[in-house]
């Protein structure tokens, strides 16, 4: 029997916050939206990450082990996790094409 090695891809939860100020509700959501996009894309590691419900998990590679580098790869981007960020019963297209 042959030893294979898996590694796996997942997307965690992750939150962070910060503060602004605005002359109005209408203002407060303009820059929210605008600071928010300058922050997810922050190196910096968030104030809380949600370990409880990974998601979306991909199969990123099955090498064999001891296998010469050439010939090692076996499987690579397998699917084996649905998407529990956005279930289906959320995306009633996607639910017509698959029943069609």
């Amino acid at each position: 029997m042959a030893e294979y090695r898996v590694k796996i891809g997942f997307w965690l939860r992750a939150y962070d916050s910060f503060t602004i100020d605005a002359a109005s509700p209408e203002e407060a959501i303009e820059i929210a939206r605008r600071e928010a996009r300058k922050e997810i894309e922050s190196s910096g590691k968030p104030e809380h990450i949600e370990t409880d419900e990974r998601r979306e998990g991909v199969i990123l590679y099955v090498d064999r082990v001891g296998a010469a580098l050439d010939v090692a790869t076996v499987a690579e981007d397998l699917a084996f996790d649905d998407d529990r960020i956005h279930p289906a019963e959320e995306r009633p297209a996607e639910q017509e094409i698959q029943s069609a």
